[in-house]
């Protein structure tokens, strides 16, 4: 049996591809890494989103009363931070580069960070209850340290698509 895609060597069976194809297949970005990368490309948007409404309203309540707080501070230096982490996260998912497992970990731990400052923190210095947006980005960053966090540790795949 000929491999499927370039016709000419001997196919394995369990997938019809030849060695040299099976190995060149596995160092794509598909699969289960569909959804990392997804979650980046909305991240990117939805933290540009973030910085730029939260920067306006801000701005605005500076211009309307001449104070700035603190807590308003701290924000828009974390949406900086987490906005700059996962372009850059992006920029070496996409590129497929050595350090994209550090550079995701660091992603998924900079968004629990900034899912935690913007939720809870009000809740408990200002008594301020949770919405279902809130609530969202605090689950958002907890499912990204649980489950991604350690699937970019152990997976073997990781080392074989961005650690050639």
């Amino acid at each position: 049996m000929e491999c499927i895609k370039c016709k000419g060597l001997e196919a394995n069976k369990e997938s019809g591809l030849c060695d040299v194809c099976e190995n060149e297949e596995l160092s794509k970005i598909n699969g289960l890494l569909y959804l990392p990368a997804l979650g980046l490309l909305l991240g990117v948007i939805g933290s540009a989103i973030d910085f730029y409404s939260f920067t306006m309203t801000a701005f605005n309540y500076f211009h309307r009363t001449g104070f700035l707080s603190y807590y308003a501070m701290g924000a828009f230096a974390f949406l900086i931070c987490g906005f700059i982490v996962s372009l850059y996260a992006t920029w070496l998912f996409f590129r497929r580069k050595i350090g994209t497992r550090k550079a995701m970990i660091t992603y998924y731990a900079t968004g629990l960070i900034v899912a935690l400052y913007l939720t809870v923190l009000p809740a408990i210095l200002f008594d301020v209850q949770l919405d279902s947006g809130n609530i969202r980005l605090l689950v958002s960053g907890i499912f990204g340290v649980v489950i991604w966090i350690p699937y970019f540790i152990y997976s073997k795949r990781i080392n074989i698509v961005f650690c050639r």
